[in-house]
């Protein structure tokens, strides 16, 4: 298997966030999500603070999906700069490694 990732975005709505991973996995960019929130933001965007409910997705792919994925989140959300976090999964149980090899074979 590539390296597996666990990428990261948020989006201002359930619908946006059920929206983006529907997307991604019928592209099969990713293997599952799961949506969080709502979540408290606080961030500087054009020199201001702002405080803002959130939605977190939380996707798992691999490297080898990673760059279409992030130009289909980048094309696809409605923010003008959208988070994208993917971190190195280091340590995954053999099944779980397994089924996330075979969906995004597919």
């Amino acid at each position: 298997m590539d390296v597996p990732l666990l990428i990261t975005t948020t989006l201002e709505s359930p619908a946006d966030a059920e929206k983006l991973s529907t997307l991604l996995l019928q592209k099969r960019l990713i293997a599952c999500a799961q949506i969080s929130g709502p979540i408290s933001s606080s961030y500087w965007w054009q020199g201001k603070i702002v405080c803002t409910d959130e939605y977190l997705l939380t996707m798992k792919s691999d490297e080898l999906r990673y760059k279409e994925l992030e130009q289909v989140i980048r094309d696809s959300h409605p923010y003008e700069v959208p988070e994208i976090i993917a971190t190195v999964i280091t340590h995954l149980s053999e099944g779980y490694q397994q089924w996330l090899e075979e969906e995004l074979k597919r």
